[in-house]
């Protein structure tokens, strides 16, 4: 299946950054979804609002870094716009013969589908899809108790992968490789451990528990908890996967996320995330752990990356047809695969709760 996320940009579910990256009125943040230009960023009042990256006049792109402005500006011809998109300002506009027949208020901004789960932004170029939380189905309720939307971003790396975005989630829903690319991993969370959590939405979801105590900087006694989280979540880690573009390693403290970004059939951008709850910072060690965290990470994604990367070459071949998967290590995949195939061939299944899971979270 060698599509890019063009084909999935109506959905409820792409993920283009975080609520610190636009925690204040102004800051903007671009992004692009389905080859599209946008911007987002939150109005006077602090409500998160996204429009087409575009300049109602004659086109040009508007917001060209991602940094805090009080009003959108074209730098073309200086069209200005109030941060609800609304166009305040069209300089020499009064020297038009026909200015009575142009009304500003028909050329503001194009507004985006907007939303926030957490820490998470998520948009939606269509006007007609399910609301987010209807996509996401029981994952915030599963995840109730980390308090996720009080996460700040610490540390970002930007991977240029030589791999379709869909091998790339395939290798994050697989823990059957665990032993073999990710010998120090299996130390924190040895394969045995793993196992699905299933709830209902568009998501796939595994944790391990209880976390081995390595004495490495993922171990769980590495920095304090998160506030809130139950003994269990103090000691486990749990994986979901926001179908069809992020990745979580949600930890007792802290959220490594992973965004997919395609950039062709064979070409995928990655952004490698930390996230900490400020509460961390009461350590005078912190910043040091968390660079050791982020640097754990790095490790366990270049050995993904060169994974993933084989098996972009491997899938070339034209005697392979398609391999069988470990129903115990690789069920997500097939969930996934299932997804994917869904929105290929314009059909919405609902997915549904593991019912072990589901009995045993109400």
């Amino acid at each position: 299946m060698n599509l890019n996320l063009k084909k999935f940009s109506g959905t409820r579910g792409l993920c283009v950054g975080y609520s610190c990256e636009v925690d204040q009125p102004g800051k903007m943040l671009r992004a692009q979804v389905g080859g599209q230009p946008l911007v987002i960023t939150r109005n006077k009042e602090g409500i998160l609002r996204a429009f087409y990256n575009v300049c109602r006049h004659r086109g040009s792109l508007l917001v060209l870094e991602d940094k805090k402005h009080e009003r959108f500006r074209c730098p073309y011809h200086s069209w200005t716009y109030d941060l609800d998109g609304t166009l305040l300002g069209c300089p020499l506009f009064e020297l038009e013969k026909d200015e009575k027949k142009f009304n500003k208020n028909n050329y503001g901004l194009l507004p985006v589908r907007v939303s926030q789960y957490g820490c998470f932004i998520f948009v939606c170029l269509s006007q007609k899809t399910e609301a987010l939380s209807d996509y996401l189905g029981d994952m915030p309720r599963d995840y109730k108790n980390f308090p996720l939307e009080e996460l700040r971003l610490v540390r970002r790396k930007k991977y240029n992968i030589r791999a379709n975005w869909k091998l790339i989630a395939e290798n994050f829903l697989e823990y059957y490789h665990l032993p073999w690319v990710h010998p120090e991993l299996c130390e924190v969370v040895p394969l045995e451990m793993h196992k699905r959590n299933q709830g209902a939405g568009m998501y796939m979801s595994f944790f391990a528990s209880p976390l081995a105590q390595s004495n490495s900087s993922l171990d769980a006694a590495a920095l304090l908890p998160m506030p809130g989280l139950t003994q269990k979540e103090q000691e486990s880690g749990y994986f979901p996967f926001v179908f069809p573009n992020v990745a979580m390693f949600l930890l007792p403290h802290h959220l490594f996320s992973l965004i997919l970004k395609p950039q062709g059939i064979n070409l995928t951008q990655e952004y490698g995330d930390l996230l900490v709850h400020p509460s961390v910072f009461n350590d005078p060690e912190a910043q040091r752990k968390i660079d050791e965290i982020f640097a754990f990470y790095d490790m366990v994604n270049e050995q993904d990356i060169r994974a993933v990367e084989r098996v972009q070459e491997g899938i070339m071949a034209q005697a392979y047809d398609g391999g069988r998967m470990c129903y115990r290590f690789e069920e997500p995949v097939h969930r996934f695969q299932n997804m994917a195939i869904d929105f290929l061939t314009n059909t919405r299944s609902q997915f549904k709760a593991d019912e072990s899971f589901a009995s045993s979270s109400s």
